[in-house]
């Protein structure tokens, strides 16, 4: 716990200084639903635009990643059938068909998940923020938002308390998650979220 408070203050404190905003970005790379809708709740210009990996893509890479595995632990499983149980030949493919088996099942995961939530995307404008998924588009605008709450690394006890990504949520309902991509130890693009909230006071956690 005591870990996890301290990666909470280390990134509160990250975003002290936000970096320029980047000059915006062409309206052409909006599709027209996120365009329409932008203008409808009167967001403003377009800001800056982060898209997520591609349900195709994710698609590709997971299933051919699960077929390679599937296709090597087939093949390392044979070899190690043909192989004396007490050898050490027989060990290390035995471990290598495991791993290979969890790098198949990973993939084809992937690929599901990636299937059925779709192709993710953030559009930020001056006054709001357009996400969009498999089930739409969601404007919300920054005096509806209730929080935005830092989304900490789970599992491994190397990265435990890490900030990966931030959710935002607002007072009807809507909630979205906005990855962290730090380059060179920032994300410009959280960056702005973050000044265009503290401009309207709402809160970050």
């Amino acid at each position: 716990m005591a870990d996890t408070e301290h990666g909470r203050a280390r990134s509160a404190s990250a975003w002290t200084a936000p970096q320029a905003v980047p000059e915006p970005v062409p309206e052409a790379a909006v599709p027209e639903e996120v365009a329409r809708l932008a203008a409808v709740r009167g967001l403003g210009g377009l800001v800056d635009v982060r898209r997520g990996v591609s349900a195709g893509r994710a698609v590709s890479v997971g299933w051919g990643t699960g077929a390679v595995g599937l296709a090597l632990t087939l093949a390392l499983g044979f070899a190690s059938s043909r192989t004396s149980q007490f050898s050490l030949a027989h060990s290390l493919l035995h471990a290598l068909t495991l791993a290979f088996l969890f790098a198949a099942v990973g993939g084809i995961g992937y690929g599901v998940r990636g299937l059925v939530s779709g192709t993710r995307a953030n559009y930020l404008y001056a006054h709001g923020i357009v996400h969009t998924s498999r089930s739409g588009p969601q404007a919300v605008a920054w005096p509806e938002v209730t929080r935005l709450k830092s989304v900490h690394q789970r599992g491994d006890q190397s990265t435990v308390g890490r900030v990966v990504g931030y959710r935002l949520e607002a007072g009807d309902g809507t909630s979205f998650l906005i990855p962290l991509l730090l380059v060179d130890g920032r994300d410009a693009f959280v960056d702005q979220i973050v000044a265009a909230l503290r401009r309207h006071d709402r809160p970050i956690v």
